[in-house]
């Protein structure tokens, strides 16, 4: 446990050193200049009193040095922002491929239980600035409660003992009718006891102080459960079946799920734990085969013949999927994909076909419904990684 708090009091230590206010600054930079041109929801072109606006809100000192005391814990779902504002920053609208819902601000969501280090907060207050083992942006500040040696200490060893995962959406976690957030796939805690099919699961409160503390739920195994789960199919059905269907979140918007989401919140429960962004989670398996030089044929049988169900990942530029095995379309033998994933675009990219949500979808060399649509396996790079 103490080589666990010095390894992250290095993380954080080592991150201050390399200038933790340049990633910032670069995001000042690129959307508050004065130059920058985007669009909010109402179609528009932002004013240079709303830039100037978000512009103060952020100016504030990030010290080089670590405190103990800036460390915190999530006690609820958090949209991870670039810059401190609830407004959304679209490229130009008009334009295909841009708009609703991609959110030039919009990187991610941190999920309950997830350790934090406040960098700064917002000059209102209202925000925080944050590290998180996955991402680093601004958060609501209602959204983290500060963490003594104390409160640390026990979560740790409850961590080690005993950790669990969702495997249904959404979960209301609540406690003689006070609700303390929701849980999905994706979302890990520790827990105490486990009888008749239950979990008394540990947790995190944020206290009239700001500080946080344990509260001890109890949730049904249809909800909740150990880990590492064990990888069977009927284990990933059950997975598949609560989030299959759910709306595109790009950066997790109103926390659903993007592609390279979906596919961390599925491995989660097993103890496959990769990281945040597409490209990063392919490179993270075992065993990577790229096949960019191939043609798109060519990707498919190779995927067809050795591709292995449910641990493969199928990477192409901005896009993953999970190859979950074979299926017989029109009497070929084809692969399929579980992924979620916004639409499919022409070749000649001035429109899209739009899907929006997570799906089973096979790899095809064109689509019959409209063959003018880029096959996924048609991209400039294509490559396997293996789970192993």
């Amino acid at each position: 446990m103490k080589r666990t708090r010095r390894g992250m009091v290095f993380y954080i230590t080592a991150l201050l050193k390399k200038n933790a206010a340049q990633a910032r600054d670069a995001s000042i930079k690129q959307f508050l200049s004065d130059g920058s041109a985007y669009w909010g929801e109402n179609f528009r072109l932002y004013t240079s009193r709303w830039k100037e606006e978000v512009r103060g809100n952020t100016d504030t000192q990030i010290d080089n040095i670590y405190h103990a005391s800036r460390r915190g814990i999530m006690v609820r779902e958090s949209l991870v922002r670039a810059l401190p504002t609830d407004d959304p920053l679209f490229n130009d609208p008009r334009q295909a491929g841009e708009g609703y819902p991609f959110d030039n601000l919009q990187m991610s969501s941190l999920r309950p239980g997830t350790p934090v280090y406040t960098l700064t907060k917002s000059k209102d207050q209202r925000w925080q600035y944050v590290v998180s083992p996955a991402v680093t942006g601004w958060v609501h500040s209602e959204d983290i409660a500060s963490t003594d040696q104390k409160f640390i200490t026990q979560w740790v060893l409850l961590a080690h003992k005993q950790l669990g995962a969702f495997i249904n959406a959404p979960v209301s976690v609540h406690a003689a009718g006070v609700y303390y957030f929701t849980g999905r796939p994706g979302t890990i805690l520790p827990f105490r006891h486990q009888r008749a099919g239950q979990f008394l699961i540990a947790a995190p409160v944020r206290d009239s102080n700001g500080r946080a503390s344990i509260h001890w739920v109890w949730l049904s195994g249809n909800e909740f459960t150990a880990m590492p789960w064990k990888m069977t199919p009927e284990n990933i059905a059950v997975l598949m079946k609560a989030m299959h269907g759910a709306p595109y979140g790009w950066g997790n918007f109103n926390f659903y799920n993007d592609c390279s989401a979906e596919v961390r919140s599925l491995l989660m429960p097993f103890g496959i734990f990769l990281p945040r962004h597409s490209s990063a989670q392919v490179e993270a398996a075992g065993r990577v085969v790229d096949l960019s030089h191939k043609n798109p044929q060519m990707r498919i049988d190779y995927l067809t013949r050795y591709g292995k169900a449910f641990t493969t990942l199928v990477y192409i530029p901005g896009h993953i999927m999970l190859y979950i095995g074979n299926t017989t379309m029109n009497g070929q033998v084809v692969p399929m994909t579980y992924q979620n994933i916004w639409g499919l675009r022409p070749n000649h990219a001035n429109s899209r076909s739009i899907i929006g949500e997570a799906v089973f979808l096979p790899l095809l060399r064109f689509y019959p419904e409209n063959p003018e649509l880029i096959s996924l396996a048609g991209k400039v790079l294509f490559k396997l990684g293996y789970i192993e």
